[in-house]
């Protein structure tokens, strides 16, 4: 079975077309769009008309290759759960897409980007022994799934939580000036550990994950864009990259000195997320410290996959 399916998210709209066989995703297309959706709604509360409209185009592009699959879904995520104006948006998504667009809780999203890193890890025989934490930072919220492995790889009996912690909602609510400063990227991570203090160490990293037979994986657009821009390597299917924390460090001190300009310039990082880049990477720098990882995993397959496997398992 050919499917499809569109995402909305806050920063990205994004579009996979894939092979379905027996649990097995095998990607024939996968596009993006930087369309911001999610643009000015944590102050005003609402998603502004241009940002709908860059998101409804995006949408109606993708549809039209969409439709050439077997089935053709359509989500939306942590910008539609929040927006006072959602039910507008999602009106006009169902009339361009053709189809009942179904917007996600927290929990839904989390288990379904487990699923996908689990799928990912799996197929590249890296799958851990006992636990796995899969982390998605996205434009404005994370979702962090903690299971145990078991014979049936998927995220039904992981536990999930939803923090209102993302790269857009972060930039807007702390970063004035380009490249930030010193003080607003210590406000941004303080703003985050204090999202984080609530989770137990256990809570998020079972048996502090290296000692345990465990593995801790993040997903999303600044995950991947971080793998990309440590590796080198460009746009291909479904890739798992082993990061170091000290080389997101690094990384994270390099894209924070740089104006937006000139972050656009590395390799593999996409103009539209130059701006964010830097709050989600303190994000990911800060959730790792404090699962106490030294070393984590990047799935390339992500909430996309996870909620295809769902929805077709049957």
């Amino acid at each position: 079975m050919r499917a499809a399916i569109i995402s909305a998210g806050t920063n990205s709209c994004r579009l996979l077309i894939a092979r379905y066989e027996n649990g097995d995703v095998r990607a024939e297309h996968h596009d993006i769009r930087g369309t911001r959706l999610g643009e000015g709604a944590g102050a005003s509360g609402a998603l502004s008309t241009a940002a709908m409209e860059r998101t409804l185009d995006a949408m109606a592009e993708f549809a039209l290759l969409g439709r050439r699959a077997d089935q053709l879904f359509v989500i939306g995520t942590c910008a539609l759960r929040d927006a006072s104006n959602a039910a507008d948006f999602e009106a006009r998504a169902n009339q361009i897409t053709g189809t009942t667009m179904r917007v996600l809780t927290g929990e839904e999203e989390a288990r379904a980007s487990f699923d996908g890193a689990l799928w990912a890890l799996a197929s590249a025989g890296k799958t851990p022994r006992r636990w796995l934490t899969v982390v998605d930072v996205g434009g404005g919220s994370t979702e962090i799934a903690v299971g145990e492995i078991q014979d049936r790889l998927d995220g039904r009996n992981a536990r999930v939580q939803s923090l209102q912690i993302g790269a857009v909602r972060m930039t807007e609510r702390f970063f004035k000036h380009d490249p930030p400063l010193v003080p607003e990227i210590t406000a941004c991570r303080t703003a985050v550990r204090l999202e984080l203090a609530p989770i137990a160490l256990e809570q998020l990293a079972p048996g502090a994950l290296a000692g345990s037979g465990g593995a801790l994986a993040f997903v999303g657009g600044t995950a991947d864009t971080a793998a990309r821009v440590l590796h080198g390597y460009g746009s291909s299917d479904m890739r798992v990259a082993d990061i170091r924390l000290a080389d997101l460090g690094d990384l994270l001190q390099l894209v924070g000195s740089l104006p937006t300009a000139e972050r656009k310039r590395l390799h593999g990082l996409p103009e539209s997320r130059a701006d964010i880049f830097p709050a989600g990477l303190v994000i990911i720098d800060e959730v790792a410290r404090h699962a106490q990882a030294s070393s984590f995993f990047v799935c390339e397959a992500d909430l996309l996959v996870g909620y295809l496997r769902e929805r077709l398992a049957g």
